[in-house]
């Protein structure tokens, strides 16, 4: 575990060194914010939206404010490296190491989001506490408990998702524009931006049966009071299914993309 210890180190370090980045990126989650608090009152105001969504106005507003620091804490960026990594040769001195390349990103991403969490953490508690005073948002510890649980899972399933698309650079020249476009979809379609059930059953259950909203819009929902105990244990239960099956495609991607890979450069 040495090398991975210091994989993560690395990535805290990476994360802090550029300050004005880290600290732009995190006031990115704020204008989503703003805008959907904006969107909600309005439609709220002026008709039942409530019949409509199936969310209560205190639901859907504690949803917008946590919807968006969850999708910003599960974002990856590290598919980048890979595809670099693979495109120009660096994967190379991966290879002749006794260091495995998917633990490597894996710790250095968590390295990356430490800060992150913790400053994110801060908000969300800040946040919590203004939609249980003004809001009439219902805590507990155990839900509570249940919402740090499923965020540590839906971090790691996010990067098993991206660690797949990044493992296409085998086959792909470059797929950097690719990435921007899949992150976008993906945010969506977790439920960053707005509860992806709001559209109907067929929706929700397309939902509750794909990976994606396991990453951003079943952690909300914990916190939201949204599921019971029952609920949420099923939930858990998909997100670790999920992140087997993504950790199986990854080993499969990797091992077949190794025969394509050329090494050369790096």
């Amino acid at each position: 575990m040495n090398p991975y210890r210091c994989t993560f180190q690395m990535g805290m370090e990476k994360a802090l060194e550029y300050r004005v980045n880290f600290v732009l990126s995190l006031l990115s989650a704020v204008f989503p914010i703003v805008i959907q608090t904006f969107l909600w009152n309005y439609l709220y105001g002026n008709s039942d939206a409530a019949a409509m969504t199936g969310y209560s106005y205190s639901q859907i507003m504690v949803y917008t404010l946590l919807a968006s620091m969850v999708s910003h804490l599960v974002y990856t960026g590290f598919e980048y490296q890979v595809n670099e990594d693979i495109k120009n040769g660096g994967l190379n001195k991966y290879l002749v190491k006794p260091v495995n390349y998917r633990s490597y990103q894996f710790f250095s991403f968590l390295g990356e989001k430490a800060p992150q969490l913790l400053i994110l953490l801060a908000v969300a508690a800040a946040l919590l506490i203004f939609s249980v005073a003004v809001l009439g948002l219902m805590l507990s510890f155990p839900r509570v408990l249940a919402f740090l649980v499923s965020l540590i899972l839906a971090l790691v399933l996010n990067f098993f998702i991206f660690y797949c698309v990044a493992l296409i650079s085998f086959w792909l020249t470059d797929v950097n524009l690719l990435f921007g476009t899949v992150s976008v979809v993906l945010v969506v379609v977790s439920g960053g931006v707005f509860p992806m059930d709001i559209f109907g059953e067929r929706i929700a259950f397309a939902v509750n049966l794909l990976p994606f909203g396991y990453t951003t819009q079943f952690p909300v929902n914990i916190i939201n009071g949204r599921f019971g105990l029952r609920e949420t244990g099923a939930g858990f239960l998909c997100q670790i299914f999920w992140i087997c099956c993504f950790g199986m495609l990854a080993e499969i991607l990797w091992k077949r993309g190794l025969k394509r890979f050329t090494a050369v450069g790096g």
